[in-house]
């Protein structure tokens, strides 16, 4: 599936808020098979997601947004875990 500059940035601008989570796909149950390429892995992705800025993950509606500048997931998610870890 390729996706258009303009059908990214619309994808990208959907308000959370205003959408309820019924009407999102719900990703709780997805599960990856590595045995596929990642472009595979992308697309089937996109399929179950439709929007992969914006899903719900069992009743929760979720929104992902990423800072130009910000850090790579891997850091923020190693900072999550280690303020876990020392019980922050």
């Amino acid at each position: 599936m390729k996706l258009t500059a303009q059908e990214v940035i619309k994808m990208k601008s959907v308000n959370i808020g205003a959408v309820s989570a019924d009407l999102l796909p719900d990703l709780s149950g997805m599960a990856f098979d590595h045995r596929m390429d990642r472009k595979e892995r992308m697309s089937a992705f996109l399929r179950q997601a439709a929007n992969p800025y914006c899903f719900r993950v069992g009743g929760v509606g979720v929104k992902i947004e990423f800072a130009e500048d910000g850090p790579t997931l891997q850091d923020a998610l190693c900072a999550f875990l280690l303020r876990q870890y020392s019980g922050l």
